[in-house]
């Protein structure tokens, strides 16, 4: 393998390593000096050298690349320099790798130790090749152009010394490099270059051929080499091409045409085992872009594509349409993605993006064959459990069940996105309520989130947790049509703005008719009323008050004690819940705030409190 790269951080293995291949280098290029001063020198062989030389120098200029990353190349030299050896002697062959590779590092600006180790690699792999015909007794001296099996197998002897040498000084140094296994780093070598030395060895085998029998002949061989290394070229730029087509060009993932090839071919593999396809879809997307620009919307979608590559690998994760992502796991059921989905969620939760607001998405899981026969209906279930995720809430993961996700027919589907559009529109909507109530954060993320947790606390249905999510999310929907003055007030509202503010659960049910979201209305309907019947707007008592309510009025109180107002600072966790038990049985239901209790301290939480305590407001 050439121009072989070494560490920039100059390990002291590393650098005792090139300091020994300089100490072995060095007395051959001395002998090779000494040997060229003291033979008669001809004019032919000094010509022919010559001519081989700058060959090799033009070669190392130019190496074929062998990967579509460029991070793997062969020169032509090689080529060159055994022809050299087989032509005019071992000492020409050394002169011409030391000479070839010295000039290159003049005009490359490589560190030294990259400099000193491709020299003596070179100049050891350039006498290496000349020992096979010391042991066989054939020389340059001898070599007939007629005799096609002794100059087959000293092309080929001659190369395999020189390639073993080659392979060999450039693994070891890589390995202590990269702290790699030498084995690991020798037959990905191997891999990659063994095939280009051999036919090199060929094209050396007839460039000394040629040159035996009349040099003027060499010029031939221009046309091969020219062909070889040009279609190398031209291969490794189709590949480039072929790469950049398939790839995303914000997040580097690979793109929609990438992942249905991919898909297809994964399917039609009948010898896989199972598999997860997860579809990944940001929430309220669209929101970041209108509100902080496009360029913030593309750092935010460069970092979930980071997170996702990071958890499930560039390999199996895919951008396949604006903020929609897709995820294969071959041989991984539903179970074991919704797992890593789940941790995904969790470590979104904890990023900071650049608008600095928490990013959320929502999934739909499928598997192949268990929920599809074929790679359409897999896309189309898929989709059917995303879908589920957006309505229900969002930002969650959603395994497909026949029970529970409904593949939509297109006038469904139409009625569903129509659903979905004004949901959208009130989420949109919840941000403006939080901005305009004096928040310092998500206010309605954060009950929604709390509210879930207690939920699920509480051993409630799967699909009861997901419409507590959902009203958690929207409670305060109704403060839109609040005016700023009333809900930034400092101090204590007259009554007037009491009576205005104390409308604006029932502005929120009525905002969300329409919208088939039931009992996820009513609950925002009744989310004031207090256990003891003083709370409002129908004054409601005890277990008449719907239970999602009960759960949302406990969220909202903690969050609202928590979270740092413009007329205050945020209080302490502890202080919070010590006020949430004291009004227990008046205010609020105590069975729901001890679940907030125990939902704070399980693995599942992930908030965190800052600190001193205020009143139970809402």
């Amino acid at each position: 393998m050439s121009n072989s790269s070494s560490s920039h951080l100059v390990s002291p293995r590393l650098r005792r390593y090139v300091i020994a291949l300089v100490a072995m280098a060095v007395p051959v290029l001395t002998g090779a000096l000494l040997t060229v001063a003291r033979d008669p020198l001809s004019i032919s062989t000094l010509v022919g050298a010559g001519i081989f030389t700058l060959a090799s120098v033009l070669a190392e200029f130019k190496p074929v690349p062998l990967d579509e990353r460029g991070g793997r190349s062969v020169s032509l030299s090689f080529v060159f320099l055994l022809s050299t050896q087989m032509l005019f002697g071992w000492q020409w062959a050394v002169l011409a790798a030391a000479i070839s590779t010295g000039i290159v590092a003049a005009f490359d600006g490589s560190s030294w130790i990259r400099r000193a180790f491709n020299t003596s690699m070179y100049v050891l792999a350039a006498l290496a090749s000349a020992v096979p015909g010391f042991v066989s007794g054939i020389d340059h001296g001898h070599l007939d152009p007629s005799s096609t099996d002794r100059l087959t197998l000293l092309a080929f002897s001659g190369g395999a010394a020189y390639i073993v040498t080659n392979v060999s000084l450039v693994s070891i140094v890589v390995s202590i490099a990269t702290q790699t296994r030498l084995r690991d780093v020798l037959d990905d070598n191997v891999r990659h270059s063994g095939l280009a030395f051999v036919i090199m060895a060929f094209i050396a085998g007839l460039a000394t051929s040629l040159w035996k029998i009349r040099p003027q002949l060499e010029v031939l061989l221009a046309g091969p080499l020219f062909a070889v290394a040009l279609y190398q070229r031209y291969a490794y730029r189709t590949v480039l091409a072929t790469r950049d087509a398939e790839t995303d060009a914000l997040t580097g993932l690979g793109n929609h045409r990438l992942f249905q090839n991919d898909l297809a071919a994964a399917v039609d593999d009948s010898a896989a085992g199972e598999l997860a396809l997860c579809l990944i879809d940001l929430d309220n997307f669209k929101g970041i872009n209108d509100r902080y620009g496009h360029s913030t919307g593309d750092q935010v979608l460069v970092q979930v594509g980071a997170l996702l590559r990071d958890q499930f690998g560039a390999a199996h994760t895919y951008r396949i349409g604006g903020e929609e992502f897709a995820v294969m796991l071959s041989d991984n059921g539903e179970r074991e993605a919704y797992s890593a989905l789940e941790r995904m969620h969790h470590r979104l939760w904890q990023t900071r993006f650049p608008h600095g607001e928490a990013v959320t998405v929502s999934a739909g899981i499928a598997s192949y064959p268990e929920h599809a026969p074929d790679r359409d209906r897999l896309l189309r279930v898929a989709d059917g459990a995303l879908y589920w995720a957006k309505n229900h809430g969002k930002n969650r993961s959603c395994i497909y069940s026949p029970s529970v996700v409904r593949i939509f027919s297109p006038e469904e589907l139409a009625k569903t996105a129509e659903r979905s559009a004004r949901l959208r529109a009130a989420e949109g909507l919840i941000r403006v309520v939080d901005a305009k109530d004096g928040y310092a954060g998500t206010h309605s993320q954060s009950v929604s989130r709390l509210s879930e947790g207690m939920a699920r606390a509480m051993g409630l249905e799967s699909e009861v947790v997901d419409q507590v999510r959902l009203a958690g999310l929207l409670h305060d929907l109704g403060k839109i049509a609040i005016p700023d003055a009333i809900l930034q007030k400092p101090g204590k509202l007259d009554p007037d703005e009491l009576r205005i503010m104390r409308e604006h659960p029932d502005l929120g049910y009525r905002l969300l008719d329409g919208l088939g979201v039931s009992p996820v209305d009513r609950w925002i309907r009744h989310h004031h009323e207090w256990w003891d019947g003083s709370g409002y707007p129908l004054g409601l008592a005890g277990d008449e008050i719907p239970l999602g309510s009960r759960i949302i009025l406990v969220a909202d109180a903690y969050d609202a004690m928590t979270t740092d107002r413009v007329y205050r600072a945020a209080g302490s966790g502890e202080a919070a819940l010590a006020e949430l038990r004291r009004r227990c049985w008046t205010q609020f239901d105590a069975r729901v705030v001890a679940a907030l209790e125990r939902y704070l301290v399980s693995p599942d939480c992930h908030l965190t409190s800052p600190a001193s305590s205020s009143s139970a407001t809402g």
